[in-house]
């Protein structure tokens, strides 16, 4: 949430939102999208693999969550 917000501040938007609102609804445009991919990425010491990177996965804070949970699960046994 704290990322998205962050975007959202840089663009002049102050709308508050759940996490699971969609994010395109809340104001983040595509490329807004594309920079809260990295963010996150960088954040979490992750890489998002291609077939990740879907309007679904990254409709709303909940489902970029269970991607990542997803990712960090998968990455913890090696």
């Amino acid at each position: 949430m704290k990322l998205a917000r962050s975007i959202l501040a840089d663009q002049a938007h102050r709308r508050d939102f759940s996490p699971d609102d969609a994010l395109i609804d809340v104001g983040l445009s595509s490329l807004d999208l594309v920079n809260l991919m990295v963010a996150i990425e960088a954040e979490f010491d992750i890489m998002i693999p291609a077939a990740q990177l879907t309007p679904e996965t990254f409709r709303s804070i909940r489902s970029i969550a269970r991607m990542v949970e997803a990712l960090r699960g998968a990455g913890a046994g090696h």
